[in-house]
């Protein structure tokens, strides 16, 4: 029976070419990933078998998220690592297919938890968070002086736009133009999502419950344009940024510059208050969208509007343009068919 030694000499002799180029563009240090290997190694050692949910429960959701110290950027990919490592268990038979769809579900059910947990600096250990803050001194104070003009503009550019009013006065969720919507009947609000980038243009229109939140709103755009939500989002207007927990991206703004978590803001207190607003998947491809508050519908008035297409389950994409990129495919010109059809059957599991 092979050691847990054998096994991690097998996963790193046949894999370590493979890590080192596939994840060299999304993580500073491919041996971080390695070092993520060898403690999973460590935590299974309590019971010699890596199908111990209990103790990889224990490694994945405490452990990881209160002491391994790596960029919020970087998270992903030790998720994306420790499901490399168990197919390769599964792939060489020392995982039967019923314990390692086990594994699969954990991995998919808690996935979110632990990006949750690896950024929230409540979670951390005081250590982490020590060393935490101090590489992100290291990583400020190592930007040529340029990057430092960037950011400044930046913050220049947001407090200009919020020049209009006290620095106090942050925005208020819900606004009174909310409350008076939702205090008649239920209402959709009817959206253009535009891919930055690219003529023809690729767009879809959707219909999205008014008291969805933006969290929602990603998971609906990732639908339409058939990608696979592994990667971090922003939704930013007029300066105010809408950032789901694991980002750090507000470390770079003015903190006079509000931000908020997508989880809690609802899609109709966006739309009342802005009529466009910018939404960024994927910060490596760099998809950038525009998102325009097209209508604001009754629900009950939907179906003589829109004809083609069954509103009675929302959300629902009613027409679009173009097929979209694959995830992941920024300069390799491959496109998934625009299928509204498809991308409603899946809107339809929302």
């Amino acid at each position: 029976m092979a050691t847990m030694d054998d096994i991690l000499d097998s996963f790193f002799g046949s894999k370590i070419d493979v890590l080192n180029e596939d994840y060299d563009s999304i993580i500073d240090d491919p041996e971080d990933l390695i070092r993520v290997i060898l403690k999973l190694t460590d935590r299974m050692e309590e019971s010699q078998s890596f199908s111990d949910i209990k103790l990889l429960e224990q490694f994945y959701l405490t452990d990881l998220p209160k002491n391994y110290i790596i960029f919020p950027d970087e998270v992903l990919a030790i998720h994306s690592v420790l499901l490399d490592f168990y197919q390769f268990l599964y792939e060489n038979h020392y995982l039967s297919t019923e314990v390692y769809k086990d594994l699969l579900s954990f991995f998919q059910e808690n996935k979110h938890t632990f990006l949750k947990r690896m950024g929230d600096e409540q979670f951390w250990t005081g250590e982490k968070k020590k060393q935490m803050d101090k590489m992100d001194q290291e990583l400020l104070d190592s930007m040529p002086p340029e990057m430092d003009n960037l950011f400044q503009d930046l913050n220049n550019i947001l407090q200009e736009s919020s020049d209009y009013k006290p620095k106090d006065n942050i925005i208020a969720f819900p606004t009174d133009k909310t409350k008076e919507l939702e205090g008649s009947m239920d209402y959709a609000v009817q959206l253009r999502v535009d891919l930055k980038g690219f003529k023809p243009p690729i767009w879809r229109r959707v219909l999205v419950p008014f008291k969805y939140t933006l969290a929602d709103l990603h998971e609906i755009i990732q639908n339409c344009f058939e990608w696979e939500s592994e990667h971090l989002y922003l939704f930013t207007a007029d300066g105010f940024l809408f950032e789901p927990a694991e980002m750090n991206i507000d470390d770079f703004w003015d903190e006079d510059n509000a931000s908020y978590n997508p989880s809690e803001v609802t899609v109709g207190e966006i739309f009342t208050r802005f009529n466009t607003v910018d939404y960024i998947y994927d910060f490596g491809d760099d998809w950038q969208h525009t998102i325009k508050c097209e209508d604001i519908l009754p629900v009950n008035k939907l179906e003589q509007n829109f004809k083609k297409v069954d509103t009675s389950h929302l959300p629902v994409c009613v027409t679009g343009r173009q097929d979209a990129p694959l995830e992941d495919s920024r300069g390799e010109g491959e496109f998934a068919p625009f299928d509204l059809d498809k991308i409603n059957a899946k809107l339809a599991k929302l």
